[in-house]
């Protein structure tokens, strides 16, 4: 027993040397509820969240600690949000929102960079909120779906004035951002809310051959999407009891449709959406032959999700 104490008490003496922080000195925690985020990539805002982190002190000896948080799979030289998700955004420190303290890749917290956080005295200062801003630009092209992002936080740990080894890391969900891309089908005609236009070919007879005139839907998609088309009519009449009709033929986004036919497409593209030209063409044998008065039909297209993706990146026809 008397050979073992000295060892004993020599061990202890080293780990117990006033005023030196262990490389592992804090550890940090973020708001999940706070980087629970819904991004609309068709929204013309910028998605603007103020988040808290929380900074608790594991060593007594350290008095402050310098942070970077760090996307450490960045996407095309952007910090990009998980996997296929918005290839942009920041973290600012509220503090001093002028002051790097987002990096994506090897980058080392040091003088110039980084949020220098503060410990108070006693056990009281142990644990410290910091509040940061993330920001995700507008207008990015994003599918419907979950993009989880955790954050690494770099640190370097200071005893004084003076700091305390080489930068630590901490890895794993502690800081992530948790972002959903909702479902979302908006189509709209000429100005967005408008959902209804009307075709009209003024005055016809006879001798004007066939008409053709067209107007544009807009459709802004998260995920593929069916268009069904349906007619009231299927044909041009002055009323239902109507014995006559006028003829006509249609195409949609350059496909030749029917009543009943469906049209299948993959998501649309943000921050503009697609283009769906709906063209009209009237029969000219049956213009000739039409008695006078005023002929209309209605024709309502249905948007709906598709749940499995079409070909390529347009539209085609598919079987209702």
């Amino acid at each position: 027993m008397t050979q073992r104490l000295p060892l004993a008490a020599a061990a202890f003496a080293l780990l117990s040397v006033p005023g030196v922080a262990y490389a592992e000195c804090a550890d940090f925690q973020a708001s999940s509820a706070e980087l629970r985020l819904t991004y609309d990539p068709y929204d013309n805002g910028l998605l603007d969240r103020v988040f808290t982190l929380r900074v608790r002190r594991l060593d007594p000896a350290a008095t402050a600690v310098r942070i970077l948080l760090v996307d450490t799979d960045p996407a095309r030289g952007y910090p990009t949000l998980g996997v296929g998700g918005p290839a942009q955004y920041d973290i600012r420190w509220l503090q001093d929102s002028g002051r790097p303290v987002f990096a994506a890749g090897a980058e080392q917290p040091n003088a110039t960079n980084g949020a220098l956080i503060g410990f108070g005295a006693g056990p009281a200062g142990d644990a410290v909120n910091e509040t940061f801003r993330i920001r995700i630009p507008a207008g990015q092209d994003v599918a419907a779906g979950s993009y989880f992002q955790p954050l690494e936080v770099r640190y370097l740990c200071y005893t004084g004035g003076d700091a305390a080894g080489t930068p630590e890391f901490q890895t794993g969900g502690q800081v992530a951002i948790d972002l959903v891309t909702p479902d979302r089908i908006s189509t709209f005609i000429g100005s967005a809310g408008i959902r209804r236009g009307q075709i009209d070919f003024g005055a016809l007879d006879g001798t004007t051959g066939s008409g053709v005139k067209s107007l544009i839907v807009t459709t802004q998609a998260t995920l593929p999407y069916d268009i069904d088309v349906r007619a009231d009519r299927g044909a041009l009449k002055r009323s239902d009891a109507d014995a006559y009709a006028v003829g006509y033929r249609m195409r949609l986004s350059g496909l030749a449709i029917r009543n009943g036919a469906r049209v299948s497409c993959a998501r649309s593209t943000a921050p503009t959406g697609r283009s769906h030209p709906l063209q009209v063409e009237l029969s000219g044998k049956d213009l000739a032959q039409a008695p006078a008065g005023n002929y209309a039909d209605t024709v309502t297209l249905t948007f709906s999700p598709r749940l499995n993706l079409s070909g390529g990146n347009g539209c085609a026809l598919s079987a209702p």
